[in-house]
């Protein structure tokens, strides 16, 4: 008999596996169309933290068939992602620097890299404080994007949030259209942001809007409507 996805903590192998979805959908569901340089030092500052200190806290979907076919990456603790973050960023940073030096970052990488430092400070001016205590990125691969795999992940997230004390998360879902707010708080998520994707934008030719969403858990659980947010990127 069919059954649905499973949500399960990460094992030895996850890594490599979230890797690939990653690379997979970086750009709207789909891989880039071409090579940036120093890329998985930019992988490693958009998924270390989730993979590294805050490992207890993640967890992968898979379907009936064992495939992962997904990630849900929670962070508990903002003060020590954002420290995290800010030594990953200086890694990039370095590694960039040295790949231009050795005459490997070409014309797309500059400007990709560019639009990022654009994205970083929009959300600089306009996230002066987290709008909760839990963030999280989900994100699932292009055919496996149902309704089912969605709900798991999220009901993933609402229990990690709890287990911490707190009572609601937030995540960031990048679109190329204007989402109807009345569907989205339908399935408990609130609109508090709203800026230019300038990276994807530029990648995919056409505006593209980061919405910040949240999601205010309700008091007796139950049945969670398909969501699904990608991975900050």
């Amino acid at each position: 008999m069919t059954t649905g996805p499973t949500v399960r903590g990460l094992g030895l192998a996850d890594d490599e596996r979230i890797h690939r979805i990653f690379d997979q959908t970086v750009q709207l569901g789909a891989s880039l169309d071409n090579r940036v340089a120093a890329f998985d030092a930019y992988r490693e500052l958009c998924l270390g933290w989730y993979l590294g200190p805050g490992r207890a806290d993640a967890a992968v979907a898979h379907d009936p068939s064992g495939n992962v076919v997904g990630y849900a990456l929670v962070c508990v603790d903002e003060s020590a992602a954002a420290r995290w973050g800010q030594r990953g960023t200086l890694t990039l940073v370095r590694r960039v620097a040295a790949e231009a030096l050795a005459g490997r970052v070409d014309a797309h990488s500059r400007a990709f890299y560019r639009a990022r430092i654009s994205d970083a400070a929009d959300l600089m001016r306009t996230r002066r404080t987290p709008p909760a205590q839990v963030h999280a990125h989900l994100n699932v691969s292009r055919g496996a994007r149902t309704a089912s795999v969605a709900r798991a992940l999220v009901a993933h997230v609402d229990h990690r949030c709890r287990l911490a004390g707190h009572d609601a998360w937030y995540g960031e879902l990048n679109e190329r259209t204007e989402t109807r707010l009345g569907a989205l708080e339908r399935i408990g998520l609130e609109v508090v942001d709203a800026v230019p994707n300038h990276t994807l934008s530029r990648l995919v030719g056409e505006p593209v809007r980061r919405l910040t969403l949240v999601r205010r858990l309700p008091t007796i659980a139950g049945s969670i409507p398909g969501v699904c947010s990608s991975a900050r990127r």
